[in-house]
C-alpha cells in the first residue's frame, strides 16, 4: 500500500520531532534542511541553531575551510543515550556539534575569541562543541 504525499509529511515531521531534528535516515537527506549548498553540510537540522552560532560557523568555515555539523538539537532520550548532560543546550536548540580540518588548539582559540560563544569543548572524537550558555569549558 502506498502512502500519500500528507502522509510521508507527517511521517517525516513524527521522525524529526522524536529523533531531535532529523537523525534518522531518510530526513536528513533534504536539501533545504542540511545545508549541502553551502561550506557548511549539517548531519542535523540546520533550523534549530541560533542565528548568533551559525554566523560563528561560518566565521570557522572561512577560516578553516568545510564545516560537518554533527548534532544540533537532541530530544531528551537521545541526550541520554549520547550520555549529554541533563541540562544540556542541545535540548532546546542552543548547542552544535562540529568538526572541521585545522588544529585543535588554534580553532579553539578561535572559538574562544567568538564573543557569541559560551560552552565550548574539543573531544578527543575530533569534534568540537559550542553553544549559547555562559562562558565555560569542561
Amino acid at each position: 500500500m502506498r502512502s500519500s504525499p500528507k502522509q510521508a509529511i507527517l511521517v517525516a515531521l513524527l521522525c524529526i520531532s522524536l529523533a531531535g531534528c532529523g537523525t534518522y535516515a531518510g530526513v536528513t537527506g533534504l536539501g533545504w534542511a542540511t545545508g549541502s549548498y553551502s561550506s557548511i553540510n549539517y548531519d542535523d537540522t540546520s533550523w534549530c541553531v541560533p542565528r548568533k552560532l551559525k554566523k560563528v560557523l561560518n566565521r570557522v568555515a572561512k577560516r578553516y575551510g568545510r564545516v560537518q555539523v554533527h548534532s544540533t538539537k537532541r530530544w531528551w532520550l537521545e541526550n541520554w543515550w549520547k550520555g549529554g548532560a541533563k541540562d544540556s543546550y542541545h535540548l532546546n536548540c542552543q548547542a552544535v556539534d562540529f568538526s572541521v580540518s585545522g588544529n585543535p588548539s588554534s580553532v579553539l582559540a578561535f572559538l574562544k575569541a567568538q564573543r557569541e560563544v559560551g560552552g565550548y569543548k574539543y573531544y578527543a572524537s575530533g569534534h568540537y562543541h559550542i553553544d549559547t550558555g555562559p562562558r565555560r569549558t569542561w
